[in-house]
């Protein structure tokens, strides 16, 4: 390999490594109106060990969630890291190496979210 392709096949390498270290976590936030109660949507997905296309496909999926109450899908924003202080979070989201995180959460629907974290057998902080 001459040593022009192989500088660019290292800088290809080191872009890609740069993107997937950008993108170790998805930020989804949205809006959801039902019976006159908008419901407001800021959830982070960590990536802690997935293959990045299966997180991508996760994070694009679960910003979908939305629609199924007629609102838009959730706007996603990748980041190296989840923003700091939520509400709680759920490791081990869906038995897969991943971490939820809650923010806007109103005191039911976060003692909600806590036992369906744990009822599928996600650890709960």
């Amino acid at each position: 390999m001459t040593a022009s392709r192989l500088c660019i096949a290292a800088c290809a390498a080191l872009v890609s490594i740069c993107a997937s270290a950008q993108e170790r976590a998805c930020l989804m936030e949205g809006s959801f109106t039902v019976a006159n109660e908008t419901t407001e949507v800021k959830d982070c997905l960590q990536n802690n060990g997935v293959a990045p296309p299966q997180f991508k496909e996760t994070c694009a999926s679960l910003a979908q969630a939305t629609t199924a109450f007629g609102g838009p899908p959730a706007k996603i924003t990748y980041m190296n890291a989840c923003p700091p202080q939520p509400q709680g979070v759920c490791d081990g989201f869906f038995s897969q190496p991943m971490a939820s995180y809650y923010y806007k959460r109103d005191p039911k629907t976060l003692a909600t979210t806590k036992s369906s974290c744990v009822a599928q057998g996600g650890k709960w902080r």
